[in-house]
């Protein structure tokens, strides 16, 4: 017997216990940054532990995307050598961007088998995020944890930023488990009740990127899923037109919300200083950054910094800010337009890995990658710790090989 083959074993059993991991993180990601990074911990310990490294990077290096997302993180500490700020640009890296390197992790070794288990976790834990968020929106109960004061909408567990995105692909996910799920009445009914219930709740839980997200995705995903069936395609956009221009008129948090951001744009040259009108200012000057260094940016963690700079030079009166809500601009100032063509090229990959997908899940998967690209030209949304971690964990979920109902 040879050595390799004791080890074998060990290995899988080591594996099997990372994609349990896997699972539960599942369950966690929406609800708790302390229990998330405990369970990415022990994961790269078992990784670590289990070896197979040859056999790992064999799986890694043929996904054109964890290439693509290595990429990227590398540019990250390239970045730092010329960075005006390499402090920031280091703690950066430690604490949000090496969350992208657990892409290539999972990916390495999750089991097909454990895929739709892990979306099911996520799905339980979205079911019981909503569940608390309409309690709080009916006043039913009093979240100890929640920060009232500073989060005045009905979000649980999370900001408002990062749970409606979270919302909107979970409605996708009940949805393609209405039209292609082979679970009986009874679970369909409940896919049917909690995607209905989850549409609603997106447009009371605050987050306008978020929101706009979600109908930007839905649309889209009705299109494509129904791009052959003319007629049923024409009949659900109508549909989902009418109930979102409904939500519109008769949900005075999402009317208030959207009529607002329309008088900041148009009130942007009186008053700089309202929300929308502070992120076209941040557009505006970040422009003026990017002009001055096209090709590779200011380096990682230079933006707030540069920012200031640039900011006491033209609008002074106007507040600075440490990242301008756009992470298309954000990846510009700080990399240039190489590390904006990293960027679209990951998600070209993603996009050409789902092309070539021969399963059920390519709509969810254009759809995800859509949703990202919207909600992105209004936050930084793979900077922050859910959202960053959403992203990937999805991403390595939907994006390693073909994924079978179960």
């Amino acid at each position: 017997m040879t050595l390799s083959s004791l080890r074998r074993p060990s290995r899988e059993r080591l594996d099997l216990w990372i994609n349990y991991l896997i699972v539960a993180l599942g369950f966690t990601l929406p609800i708790s940054i302390a229990i998330n990074n405990i369970l990415l911990a022990i994961i790269l310990l078992l990784w670590l532990a289990a070896g197979g490294f040859k056999e790992r990077w064999e799986r890694i290096k043929n996904n054109r995307a964890a290439l693509a997302i290595l990429l990227f993180f590398a540019l990250h500490i390239v970045a730092l050598a010329y960075s005006s700020d390499p402090k920031t640009g280091f703690f950066e890296i430690i604490v949000r961007e090496q969350l992208l390197l657990f892409l290539p992790i999972i990916l390495s070794v999750i089991r097909p088998r454990f895929v739709q288990k892990a979306l099911n976790a996520f799905l339980y834990a979205m079911f019981l995020s909503e569940i608390l968020s309409y309690a709080m929106y009916f006043d039913l109960v009093h979240i100890p944890w929640h920060d009232y004061a500073k989060e005045p909408y009905p979000t649980p567990f999370v900001s408002h930023l990062s749970y409606s995105p979270m919302v909107a692909f979970a409605v996708i996910l009940l949805i393609h488990r209405l039209l292609y799920g082979n679970e009986g009445r009874k679970a369909k009914a409940i896919y049917l009740f909690f995607m209905v219930t989850m549409s609603f709740n997106i447009f009371i839980s605050g987050g306008r990127a978020g929101q706009i997200g979600f109908i930007v995705t839905l649309l889209f995903y009705l299109f494509y899923q129904f791009r052959h069936e003319i007629k049923t395609m024409l009949f659900l956009l109508l549909l989902s037109t009418s109930a979102i221009v409904m939500v519109f008129f008769f949900n005075s948090s999402f009317h208030d919300r959207m009529m607002q951001a329309y008088h900041d744009v148009a009130r942007f040259h009186v008053n700089p200083n309202s929300s929308v009108g502070l992120r076209i200012n941040f557009t505006l000057n970040s422009l003026k950054l990017i002009r001055n260094s096209p090709i590779i940016g200011y380096g990682t963690g230079s933006f707030a910094k540069e920012y200031e700079k640039i900011n006491e030079l033209e609008t002074p009166k106007v507040r600075t800010t440490s990242q301008p809500h756009n992470f298309y601009i954000l990846t510009l100032v700080q990399f240039g337009l190489v590390g904006l063509g990293l960027l679209l090229y990951l998600f070209y990959a993603l996009f050409s890995i789902a092309r070539r997908s021969d399963d059920t899940y390519r709509g969810v998967r254009y759809a995800f990658l859509v949703l990202f690209l919207t909600i992105m030209l209004s936050d930084s949304y793979l900077l922050g710790h859910y959202t960053t971690l959403f992203f990937v964990f999805v991403t390595a979920l939907l994006f390693h090989g073909e994924v079978r109902d179960v």
